[in-house]
């Protein structure tokens, strides 16, 4: 495999990851970048230029360290005792987003099949158990093709839906909706967006990494992925902005955009937004199942079981409101291995083997 196409690969699977179903919903974007107008752009940029670092850092450690526990990425970032912190509050911020995709899946069924949120969370946490429990890797691998599809499809969504003359009045319209707002300033959207998707990364990351020793392509895929996330949330945020009237009380802004261009798009929309919820709500059950079983088959069943159930009737908060809840404390918390990291790199790098590029 060609460099060029080592790059592509590893660059799309950090762009499915970070941009999956939780943003192409539009529901982050809407709190993160959208309350602030124009000037979101900003923010925009700076979780870009984050991410595209944290990316590039993340896979280059990963490929160097070779390590096989996500437990060692986090202490070579933070060291023993607050590595072990970070890598434990990992477990639970995936359970949190395992709790935020059933309540997508309730409000994406809702909003566009009309039948209540109930009917979506029964059937999506059912299909991530009975995956979950017969630990189909097959099937996950398959439906793990749904990132792509969705990125491109909401950024279809997003460039199809922008009105220069209704992001002119969006500043207007703003100042007077009562819009949930995730942090008080436009440049701590762009810092706190960034870090709390960090913390469920950092694994991820790692593991692409490990997988490739040339570290110029660890490095320029994490570049690239950063740079089609910017493309990617801005075409949603443009779209978002340009009907922010009609979109600020949605649960899945991006599904109403979609219905505003073909309904049939829609209908595709919703059906690809539902698959990508559950590849996610399987991938987080699943890893924190996995980490507080211990390897016991027994136990693994009945905590994913008990999660489950958890997940059941903690999706029934509305989506937007957890996201409002849970997220920007997150990302707080984030900010802290976030200056590890930094620090890690720039002022004690430490020794991980292999140091020529």
């Amino acid at each position: 495999m060609s460099h060029l196409s080592k790059i592509i690969i590893l660059a799309g699977a950090f762009v499915s990851f970070i941009l999956g179903a939780g943003t192409a919903t539009g529901q982050e974007i809407m709190q993160f970048f959208v309350p602030f107008g124009y000037i979101g752009t900003g923010a925009i940029v700076i979780a870009a230029i984050l991410h595209m670092w944290f990316g590039a850092y993340t896979m280059d450690v990963g490929s160097r360290l070779q390590a096989t526990d996500a437990k060692d990425v986090f202490n070579y970032f933070c060291g023993k005792y607050l590595g072990f912190f970070f890598y434990w509050f990992a477990q639970l911020f995936m359970l949190v987003v395992f709790v935020v995709m059933i309540s997508g899946a309730g409000a994406t069924v809702s909003e566009h099949f009309g039948t209540g949120d109930i009917l979506g969370r029964i059937i999506m946490a059912a299909a991530v158990l009975i995956t979950a429990l017969a630990r189909l890797n097959t099937i996950i691998k398959i439906l793990g093709i749904a990132g792509p599809i969705i990125i491109l499809f909401a950024v279809i969504v997003g460039i199809g839906n922008f009105d220069s003359e209704g992001i002119r009045h969006s500043n207007e319209l703003i100042s007077e909706l009562q819009l949930l707002q995730a942090t008080n300033s436009w440049w701590q959207s762009g810092f706190i967006y960034s870090s709390f998707v960090l913390l469920i990364a950092v694994p991820f990351l790692a593991n692409l990494g490990k997988n490739e020793t040339n570290r110029r392509t660890v490095i320029f895929a994490g570049i690239v992925g950063g740079f089609i996330m910017l493309l990617g949330v801005f075409a949603i945020y443009t779209g978002i902005l340009s009907h922010i009237d009609d979109v600020q009380d949605k649960g899945i802004p991006t599904l109403f955009l979609a219905d505003q261009i073909s309904s049939i798009l829609a209908l595709c929309f919703s059906i690809i937004l539902l698959i990508a919820i559950y590849t996610t709500a399987v991938g987080m059950l699943w890893t924190v199942s996995l980490q507080f079983s211990g390897g016991n088959p027994t136990i693994y069943k009945i905590i994913t079981i008990a999660l489950t159930i958890i997940g059941f009737f903690g999706g029934a908060l509305p989506f937007a409101t957890i996201i409002d809840l849970v997220y920007p404390i997150v990302g707080y918390i984030g900010l802290i291995l976030m200056a590890c990291m930094l620090y890690r790199q720039f002022i004690n790098k430490g020794s991980l083997g292999k140091e020529g590029i």
